[in-house]
């Protein structure tokens, strides 16, 4: 047996950590690769793709007329993003309704009026959480065009409004660009192209991509066969990951085989959802000229994604007393995880899921401990600290402008980002995204717990019950779209309000982050020298990164408090921290 060999099958914490930093490896250089496109994309200059992104660009634009060619200010920018929202998910929403008038319709499909509205909007804000189980609930005329096409439109849609930001900055002419040709942009140049890669990736790999209905299947010691639904699974994954969507074409998401066969297409599906967000986190060096900046916010995000990872995995690895105490040979909590992928690569899927806004699953996560949960909860928290496609730059934006005006304030300079005041308007829109989070989690989550009918649906005590409640707002909020579970999820209560919370959690901030861009785009840049905070310094960089945790989770620290924490002291049986929580 070679030392790796020993290494790996013998030492399962050793090797499980360096698995991680594997992963974190892989996706950094994948990553770093793909930044000098999307810089170019940013700035306007011609990429690889031009010869082939123009012919089709020109062509829509000429099918669009005049509208593509004038440069919208604030106003027009942000009510084409709402009119064309608005109609796609009109549209979708009304497909799904009648879906079984329509071609294809070959299954009982169960889609009540209420699990539509919320099936639309969460695909429409790139949540993509789904209350609905069963792939026969669609047909495939409605998983092309409704789930796939949603999947396509919303981070392209997210993707065109941070094209927009980035205007906002690096020009003064008061404009953010047209909607419209930054959409075709972000279609045909960014996510397209990374979706057809990872198509043929998984195809090769072994993921179906099928227009067979299902497979019939019997297994030993049964009279009857079983139906193993087939599809277009390999595409839907494809745009689930790079889109950072989430959702799957199976209830059980990437724990299903044929969603994530083996550690192949698991390292595929985690590099392609982390790939577009931390690639535009990482080209804003380039766009900025400032290298020193880029690296600043990709250390500072790593630093979160390097905590909740490990957090999550040491959790699983020990496990709880009642199983280490057996006396068995025990190397970690497998409940509930794919045993072809193992606990270290479920647990950076599951955290990376949540670093960004994708929710993809490769396991249960209502069978994680406390300590396991918790690593891939804080990111929720953090509204998913590396974002999604697009919303990375405009996420963590926001949280650079209130670092640099209150550290700028703490130590007597001027409150600048990238040569431009941030002023009153900015701070305040600012201020405005940081507290729109929390707010759409907290309130809603009181307003549940006081609702006796609707927690008596949830089946384990107290303090799981709170983990969950928080766990199902809080993925709805970041537009994450993964699952917890534990309760009827399915039922109109929760369809309405988690589709409510869904957009206001993806246009409130898109509308705020555009109004700071617009004001940006107004300014002169006034370079004032050693007057301004270097956001280049690892300095700035503590700052940012307290700021995010203070922000982030001290809104949360009571909730945290009485569920998964509650839940860890219970399990550990430590008396002293357990009777201090309950008497809160």
């Amino acid at each position: 047996m070679s030392f790796w060999t020993q290494l790996f099958l013998e030492n399962r914490l050793l090797s499980g950590s360096l698995i991680i930093l594997i992963y974190l490896l892989i996706v950094s250089v994948s990553a770093y690769l793909f930044s000098g496109h999307i810089a170019k994309v940013y700035r306007e200059e011609r990429t690889v793709l031009h010869g082939y992104s123009s012919r089709a660009i020109a062509l829509f634009e000429r099918m669009l007329g005049p509208v593509v060619r004038r440069e919208m200010r604030l106003r027009e920018y942000l009510e084409a993003v709402l009119l064309v929202s608005a109609f796609a998910g009109t549209v979708c929403f009304l497909l799904l309704v009648f879906q079984r008038d329509l071609p294809f319709s070959y299954a009982n499909n169960h889609m009540t009026v209420s699990l539509a509205f919320n099936t639309v909007t969460s695909f429409l804000t790139n949540t993509d959480l789904q209350h609905y189980s069963n792939p026969f609930d669609l047909t495939y005329f409605s998983t092309t065009f409704v789930i796939i096409g949603l999947m396509f439109f919303s981070p392209t849609l997210g993707f065109a409004v941070s094209m927009a930001f980035i205007r906002g900055i690096l020009t003064d002419k008061g404009h953010l660009g047209n909607f419209y040709h930054d959409f075709l942009v972000a279609f045909f140049e960014v996510v397209l192209p990374a979706t057809l890669v990872v198509t043929a990736l998984l195809i090769a790999l072994g993921v179906p991509e099928t227009v067979h209905t299902y497979l019939l299947v019997t297994p030993f010691f049964s009279k009857g066969a079983v139906k193993v639904p087939l599809g277009p699974v390999a595409s839907l994954e494809a745009i689930k990951n790079i889109g950072t969507n989430g959702g799957g074409f199976y209830g059980a998401n990437a724990g299903y085989p044929f969603e994530d066969p083996d550690w192949a297409t698991n390292i595929v599906e985690y590099v392609s959802f982390n790939l577009i967000p931390m690639a535009s986190i990482l080209s804003l060096g380039r766009v900025f000229e400032s290298r020193k900046f880029g690296l600043i916010l990709y250390s500072v995000i790593m630093a979160f994604y390097l905590f909740s990872a490990y957090l999550s995995f040491f959790g699983e690895y020990f496990g709880v007393p009642q199983i280490t105490s057996l006396g068995t040979l025990f190397t970690g909590n497998m409940l509930g995880k794919e045993t072809a992928i193992g606990l270290s690569q479920s647990t950076i899927f599951q955290v990376g899921a949540t670093m960004t806004s994708t929710g993809a699953a490769n396991g249960s996560i209502i069978s994680y401990t406390p300590a396991g949960v918790l690593g891939i909860l804080i990111p929720l928290l953090l509204n998913d600290p590396l974002g999604g496609v697009g919303t990375s730059v405009l996420n963590i934006f926001t949280y650079v402008i209130f670092t640099m005006f209150i550290s700028s304030l703490m130590v007597g300079k001027l409150p600048e980002l990238l040569t431009l005041k941030i002023g009153s308007k900015e701070i305040r829109y600012s201020t405005l995204s940081l507290v729109t989070h929390p707010l759409l989690v907290i309130v809603p989550f009181g307003i549940t717990l006081m609702l006796p009918g609707v927690m008596s649906t949830f089946v384990n005590s107290r303090p799981d019950q709170i983990t969950q409640l928080l766990y199902e707002f809080a993925t709805s909020a970041a537009n994450n779209g993964s699952e917890m579970g534990g309760f009827a999820t399915n039922s109109p209560y929760f369809n309405y309000l988690d589709g409510v919370i869904m957009l206001l959690g993806r246009y409130l901030l898109i509308g705020f982050q555009l109004v700071i861009a617009y004001s940006f785009s107004t300014q002169k840049a006034k370079v004032q020298g050693e007057r301004a905070i270097d956001p280049g310094t690892k300095l700035f960089g503590f700052l940012l990164f307290s700021v995010m945790l203070l922000i982030g989770l001290l809104s949360f620290f009571p909730m945290l408090v009485l569920g998964p924490i509650l839940s860890w002291a219970k399990l550990f049986n430590f008396e002293v921290l357990k009777w201090s929580l309950l008497r809160i």
